[in-house]
């Protein structure tokens, strides 16, 4: 391989510097010297037998790649099964401290509440959710509360609509009473 002159200037000045400040060379610069400031390929020749890949060739190496395809929707399938649980009835304590909650709640709170949603299965199971948000109605008439999560869908602001008889428990904000899930409320 053969140096361009600039290539050797700017070489031999880097020889220089490092013997002016008493270093010596380290391995890689000794092992590489000839070739360490050249451009690439130095042969054009090389260009003949490999050549240059495209950007887009490129991207497609660092490309994520799912060698198991659909694994991760079986993999949610089967955890959705195992978490998959009967809808627990709250004792009339539970009842009692659940309804004091409920008259706390105020539209505009923000709250964590958990609730049962059925699953389409129909034989009573379903799964236990926590939803955050705030409150943007209560319903005493048709016993339901509406949450905003303030996620945004196609036509606005996305509200979740969840039933009286469906809730387990409230997280009220701190200072309104009693402010976390009881540990054995949870399925």
């Amino acid at each position: 391989m053969t140096k361009t002159t600039t290539q050797a200037a700017i070489f031999s000045a880097t020889e220089k510097s490092s013997a002016a400040a008493g270093g010596s060379e380290t391995e890689a610069e000794e092992k590489y010297r000839d070739i360490i400031h050249c451009s690439w390929p130095a042969d054009p020749s090389v260009y003949r037998r490999h050549p240059k890949m495209s950007l887009q060739d490129r991207a497609k190496i660092f490309a994520p790649f799912a060698a198991l395809r659909g694994h991760s929707d079986r993999l949610f399938e089967e955890t959705g099964r195992l978490l998959r649980s009967a809808r627990i009835t709250l004792s009339e304590e539970e009842s009692a401290i659940l309804s004091d909650k409920l008259l706390q709640v105020r539209k505009g709170m923000n709250i964590t509440v958990l609730y049962f949603e059925p699953d389409s299965s129909g034989d009573g199971t379903g799964y236990y959710i926590s939803l955050s948000g705030t409150v943007s109605e209560l319903d005493n008439l048709f016993h339901s509360i509406k949450i905003s999560t303030g996620e945004m869908g196609e036509k606005g602001e996305i509200h979740q609509v969840i039933r009286f008889e469906d809730l387990a428990d409230i997280r009220l904000p701190y200072g309104s009473g009693e402010d976390s899930f009881p540990a054995d409320s949870l399925p």
